[in-house]
């Protein structure tokens, strides 16, 4: 069980990490909804998913990021794994 609920909350980040990206491209809101399956994409627009986004693009984030989520984002934009 351990694994699996490590699975889903790998699968809930990853799904958040996306949305985030297409909320930042501007993506209409009702499209993003419709996407999610959702009428509230900030189920999945978790501050670790915006965090995470930030890592992997090299943004600086507007607040203070927990460094976890930056740091794997970090890693997987420098080795492209």
């Amino acid at each position: 069980m351990y694994a699996l609920t490590n699975a889903l909350a790998h699968n809930h980040l990853l799904v958040g990490t996306l949305a985030t990206y297409l909320q930042r491209q501007g993506l209409d809101a009702d499209l993003l909804r419709r996407y999610l399956q959702s009428p509230d994409p900030d189920r999945y627009i978790t501050r670790e998913a915006v965090h995470h986004l930030d890592g992997l693009t090299g943004t600086v984030p507007e607040e203070a990021a927990e460094p976890v989520w930056m740091a794997v984002g970090w890693h997987i934009a420098r080795d492209g794994s």
